[in-house]
């Protein structure tokens, strides 16, 4: 395989494709995984605890926790401006989510991208061998007919083998990683529904009070 790989530059492509697949694999799954790690729940019920009891210096304290992580990162940018009224409130967190999406999203949609690529480079990479194989059939000499029928298979086969190398854990890493992110933006949103939500009622009832005290 070792030889094939050297002789045939559609194999050598897939194993420049397996590399790049490796290489975004491991970024993603450190950034994702190790850096983006934090127990969603627990810290949301926290910070709508403090906001329950309109403790902002708290609600603040508990969304530093991770300042990396996006909904850390979300729920920090609208609690500062808490004070600032409701539109400015929301305008604040849209604007912490765009910042950090292409941080989260990063190469993700590049290792589906690979896993399709891998799969038509090992087709095509098994044309070329068959073509090659057959192409041994015309000559008279059976020696050598043999050699140039067992080259052509033999790029077929690993250039087939190559390809599915990549195609799998492309697909598979990709769709993986895609659904951690949907999961992740789907968290930025409930914490800023949430926070929206609290700060513009604790508004509401000091609003009332105020009435009522006249």
């Amino acid at each position: 395989m070792l030889d094939a790989i050297k002789e045939h530059p559609i194999i050598m492509l897939a194993v420049a494709s397996l590399v790049v697949v490796v290489l975004i694999t491991i970024e993603r799954f450190i950034t994702l995984y190790i850096g983006y790690r934090l127990r969603v729940p627990p810290f949301k019920k926290a910070l709508e605890q403090a906001l329950v009891e309109m403790d902002l210096n708290k609600a603040l304290r508990i969304a530093s926790i991770s300042p990396k992580h996006p909904v850390c990162h979300v729920a920090r940018a609208g609690l500062l401006k808490a004070n600032a009224g409701d539109r400015d409130l929301v305008r604040a967190m849209e604007a912490a989510q765009l910042e950090i999406m292409p941080r989260l999203t990063g190469l993700t949609s590049f290792l589906a991208m690979l896993g399709n690529l891998g799969t038509l480079i090992g087709l095509i990479g098994t044309v070329f061998g068959m073509i090659e194989a057959f192409a041994g059939l015309g000559v008279s000499d059976s020696g050598q007919k043999q050699e140039i029928l067992a080259r052509g298979i033999s790029v077929a086969m690993n250039a087939t083998a190559m390809g599915l190398i990549v195609a799998i854990p492309g697909t598979f890493f990709g769709t993986l990683f895609g659904h951690r992110q949907e999961r992740l933006i789907d968290q930025m949103e409930e914490i800023s529904l949430s926070i929206a939500s609290h700060i513009s009622q604790a508004a509401r009832e000091a609003k009332l009070r105020q009435q009522g005290a006249r």
